[in-house]
């Protein structure tokens, strides 16, 4: 059990890290090119298209974990210290205090993902029939 509890310690520390260099993007002393630079990281992350295709056995993954580290590194070193510093301790206790709001952003994001199959499923429905008409 230990184990599994130092898991999730560690899970919820980059979590706050991460939130962390959110926050920290989005202060007005920042230059513009960091949120831009984590923007490209976090959708390149999250984007079906890659440079190396995931079905790549472990070159597919490996360009994935490569960039997001590269680029996180790289917007860490960007941002000043005492910036980040305060956005930390404004992540840490934000999440602290929102336990239970990640339920609620998993199914925003789940609406929206069948939001936009429907929009998809609708159009095709279109083409094929009309086409037949």
């Amino acid at each position: 059990m230990t184990q599994l509890s130092t898991l999730r310690q560690k899970a919820n520390e980059l979590n706050a890290e991460i939130y962390a260099l959110y926050l920290s993007a989005r202060h007005p002393e920042v230059r513009w090119y960091v949120p831009l630079l984590l923007a490209f990281v976090i959708g390149y992350a999250i984007s079906p298209i890659d440079l190396v295709p995931d079905l790549v056995p472990v070159f597919g993954f490996l360009d994935d974990v490569v960039l997001v580290i590269l680029g996180f590194s790289l917007a860490y070193q960007l941002v000043s210290k005492s910036i980040l510093g305060q956005a930390r301790l404004q992540a840490y206790e934000i999440l602290s205090r929102e336990g239970d709001s990640a339920p609620m952003a998993y199914r925003v994001i789940g609406y929206v993902w069948v939001l936009a199959a429907s929009v998809v499923a609708i159009f095709f429905y279109k083409i094929l029939f009309m086409a037949i008409i």
